[in-house]
């Protein structure tokens, strides 16, 4: 990962657990049938992470974990999860929320050098982070820590880009944020990019809807929990929180915004 992708949620660590969305149950279920259920490296692999696993769990790495919000639900399979976050903020926030949890292994490293055990994963996980990776280099360790038929998912929130609140939103980030290129840094990301990932193996596409009701604040602290809007300082941030607020009231109903999100799912081996 960029220093400057490490870095870039420094202190933005609250806001971004209390305001960014979760995952759909479907989401979790394509990932329960990529491990089958069970260990795809029970009694295969050596290391901490497979020795400190149950029986027939299945040993997951979250790459780029953030504050948790894919984690928990891994969890919640019973799964032994190792959640790698660069960002002290942020793995602050996961272990604040989630410390102490079953399962739960938390480790300050890059996605690119995450040192855990060769061939001791059964999948990777990468929640909206994988564009902040250096992919090459993140591909190359996760063939090192994947176990023997293990998978990778990649994992994007998405906003309905066609809904004409999310096209005026955008409209007010190009006034408003010096350097803005797109509200989720995953649709920077082309499927060349992708292929070049998963080799010519491939990988599949699933969408899954994930929309949201949110309050003023929840809505506000969505956008400003993102690493490009604009600093305290900064002329484009007063006006473009005002520019948010007309947009929620022009598009809420009694005080509730339905967010417009879907939740895309890359998932395959890498061959």
């Amino acid at each position: 990962m960029s220093a400057g992708g490490a870095e870039a949620f420094t202190g933005l660590g609250e806001v971004y657990s209390r305001a960014r969305p979760g995952y759909p149950e479907a989401c979790y279920a394509l990932l329960e049938q990529a491990v089958g259920g069970s260990g795809a490296a029970a009694g295969d692999a050596a290391g901490s992470e497979r020795d400190a696993a149950e029986a027939g769990a299945a040993v997951v790495a979250d790459i780029g974990a953030g504050t948790g919000k894919l984690t928990a639900g891994l969890l919640e399979r019973g799964w032994q999860v190792t959640a790698v976050e660069p960002n002290p903020d942020m793995l602050g926030q996961l272990e604040a929320h989630l410390g102490g949890r079953p399962g739960l292994r938390t480790l300050q490293m890059p996605a690119e050098s995450t040192s855990l055990a060769d061939g001791s994963v059964d999948l990777v996980t990468v929640a909206q982070a994988f564009h902040w990776f250096d992919a090459r280099a993140f591909r190359e360790e996760c063939r090192r820590i994947l176990a023997p038929g293990g998978q990778v998912a990649i994992i994007w929130n998405f906003r309905r880009a066609e809904e004409p609140s999310i096209r005026q939103t955008v409209e007010a980030f190009r006034e408003h944020a010096s350097g803005f290129v797109a509200l989720t840094l995953g649709e920077t990301v082309t499927q060349e990019d992708l292929a070049e990932f998963f080799g010519p193996g491939g990988c599949s596409h699933a969408v899954f809807d994930n929309d949201e009701d949110l309050d003023r604040e929840t809505y506000l602290g969505r956008y400003l929990s993102t690493s490009y809007f604009p600093k305290e300082g900064d002329p484009g941030r007063a006006p473009l929180i005002a520019e948010l607020e007309r947009i929620f009231d022009e598009h809420s109903t009694d005080g509730v915004y339905r967010f417009p999100n879907a939740t895309h799912v890359y998932l395959g081996s890498l061959s």
